[in-house]
């Protein structure tokens, strides 16, 4: 009677596991939608004809459309739904992979991967955002950074698909359709994202917010036990009786977090992670590097994003975001510094590449981690989509501002100056998180909110 009465009291699994494969997914998506450019935009820029400027905005595009998509996604979501929210992103990322097929012109191009950055935006909100309000408090951090490994395993896709698809011919062929084809192959994701998200549970608490508390219930039951789920019901009835759920509050009551937010998305751009990706087999060309070796080299640097990515699931709920975020970013300083130092004496590209993959290793377990679980969890739920599109769309304006700039700061700066900038940057965003962003670990969504609250 006892065991009977034990596995009843069980959560459902399935239901867990299904959730965290669509925040998985959303991220791969993330990851090799946004990074594909990488490969193709040597190729872009020859059928094209670009010069620094156009190169710039073809590589910078789509994150014009990530910050509208993360602009607008948390209120979107406030209104319809986690898992419809999903279903939008997964359309956009369909429709700008076949679409790019064909793009005639660098306008046409341009239209396409807007689409793209508007499912890429949207997504960098709502997933991490919808697995964190599904997961027990005991496994949130692991969960979230599911998420950050799906975006990572979406990056390894891209530059192996890319080196693939590069080789099958030669330049003639990568310059008219081998580019193409780098940019279609996502569609194949894509549908699977939109066919995982059908069965996927909604967010219990958006479902709270809404008054239906019933459904609330159900959820909840299906990923914690019977008792657990009562008791988080009332916790979270607590919490949002306490919310006014004004966007007002963010700017009052919840100022510091908002700040916090604003902060840690911008500085874990400003040391230069996304156009390191967007440009990395340019990258390793200008060290000296043949363009195959280049390729290959792309995927090696993603592998090591891979393997220290699964070493911060580990550790994300051992030793916590912000002693994880002050590592990594440390690593990144140091790691750029020596690639403008070896750039400066005209070093070896073998040398080159290990400092770029000391790098991504910092960023992988540091604020390629850490930042997102922060971010989904320091914010009342009622407010919490709308205040993570805020933090969000800083991310993805200074991303954009670094792959516009990228070029031009090669060209102005030299390869050594600009990865000099990067460092200190990195340097900085070590210093404001010691001082200014507290530790998360083990404390539940609401717990936080009351932080905020009693200060």
């Amino acid at each position: 009677m006892t065991r009977a009465l034990s596995d009843s009291a069980l959560p459902h699994k399935g239901a867990l596991i299904i959730a965290a494969s669509v925040s998985a997914l959303g991220g791969l998506l993330f990851g090799y939608d946004n990074i594909v450019i990488s490969g193709a935009i040597h190729y872009l820029a020859l059928c094209f004809k670009l010069d620094a400027a156009g190169i710039g905005w073809a590589a910078g595009c789509a994150l014009i459309g990530c910050t509208i998509g993360a602009a607008g996604a948390g209120a979107v979501v406030d209104r319809i739904g986690l898992k419809k929210g999903l279903a939008l992103c997964a359309a956009c990322f369909a429709l700008s992979s076949v679409g790019m097929w064909f793009a005639a012109s660098l306008a046409q191009f341009v239209i396409w991967r807007l689409i793209g950055g508007l499912g890429i935006g949207a997504a960098s909100i709502v997933a991490p955002m919808y697995i964190a309000e599904i997961a027990p408090a005991r496994l949130r951090g692991r969960l979230v950074t599911l998420y950050q490994l799906g975006i990572v395993l979406g990056i390894l896709a891209a530059v192996f698909i890319n080196m693939l698809i590069q080789r099958m011919g030669d330049d003639a062929w990568n310059t008219s359709v081998g580019w193409r084809w780098m940019f279609f192959v996502g569609v194949i994701p894509a549908l699977l994202f939109g066919l995982t998200i059908i069965p996927a549970l909604e967010s219990p608490r958006w479902l709270m917010k809404m008054g239906r508390h019933e459904d609330a219930l159900s959820v909840l039951s299906k990923i914690n036990d019977r008792i657990t789920a009562l008791s988080e019901v009332a916790q979270i009835q607590d919490s949002l009786t306490l919310e006014e759920g004004r966007i007002s509050e963010l700017f009052t009551a919840f100022r510091r977090p908002l700040l916090i937010g604003l902060m840690l998305a911008g500085f874990s751009q400003l040391s230069g992670i996304t156009p390191l990706f967007s440009f990395l087999p340019e990258i390793f060309r200008s060290a000296g590097t043949a363009t195959s070796d280049a390729f290959f080299q792309s995927v090696l640097v993603s592998l090591v994003n891979l393997v220290f990515t699964l070493f911060a699931l580990w550790l994300v709920d051992l030793s916590g975001r912000k002693k994880l975020i002050l590592t990594g970013t440390l690593v990144q300083s140091v790691s750029f510094a020596m690639v403008g130092w070896l750039y400066h004496v005209h070093g070896s590209g073998m040398a080159v590449l290990i400092f770029v993959m000391t790098f991504v290793a910092g960023h992988a377990f540091g604020n390629g981690v850490a930042c997102w679980v922060i971010i989904s969890e320091i914010y009342p739920t009622k407010v919490r989509g709308r205040a993570m599109s805020i933090a969000t769309t800083a991310l993805w304006i200074v991303g954009y501002l670094g792959n516009q700039h990228f070029p031009l700061m090669q060209k102005h700066l030299g390869s050594d100056g600009t990865f000099w900038c990067f460092s200190a940057a990195a340097l900085l965003n070590l210093l404001c998180v010691l001082w200014l962003v507290p530790e998360t670990k083990g404390r539940s969504l609401e717990d936080i909110t009351e932080f905020w609250t009693v200060r």
